[in-house]
């Protein structure tokens, strides 16, 4: 999916109306938001308890390998636990190999394959 900035900015503000939901961001010493995450407790499972799902994790290619990621990560992670989320699940692209070097440095273990269905069942 291309990015929208108009849909991105309605997205924003309707997530920020939602309990359950926090948003971090990071900046440059001028100011300039650098990276962004966003956490959000979703479920209850039966078998591995409550869950948050880390989701629009990004840094800004310039600011990458420079602890930004980490830390937007960290807080994302804290935030999740200080909710009574008993793990946080993180879902990347399988072509993210970058991506998912960092998240098995910060600890993470492959838990699962992600699949997914996009509009109304086909039959």
């Amino acid at each position: 999916m291309d990015w929208d900035n108009d849909r991105a900015v309605e997205r924003t503000a309707q997530l920020l109306d939602q309990e359950g939901v926090a948003l971090f961001g990071a900046r440059s010493d001028e100011d300039q938001l650098v990276g962004v995450v966003s956490v959000y407790v979703d479920i209850l499972s039966v078998r591995f308890g409550r869950r948050a799902s880390i989701e629009d994790l990004a840094v800004h290619p310039d600011w990458r390998s420079r602890g930004v990621g980490s830390n937007l990560l960290a807080a994302a992670r804290t935030w999740a636990h200080e909710q009574g989320a008993d793990y946080v699940f993180l879902e990347s692209g399988l072509a993210r190999t970058e991506a998912h070097r960092f998240y098995l440095r910060e600890g993470a273990t492959h838990a699962a394959a992600a699949f997914r269905w996009t509009g109304g069942p086909t039959r």
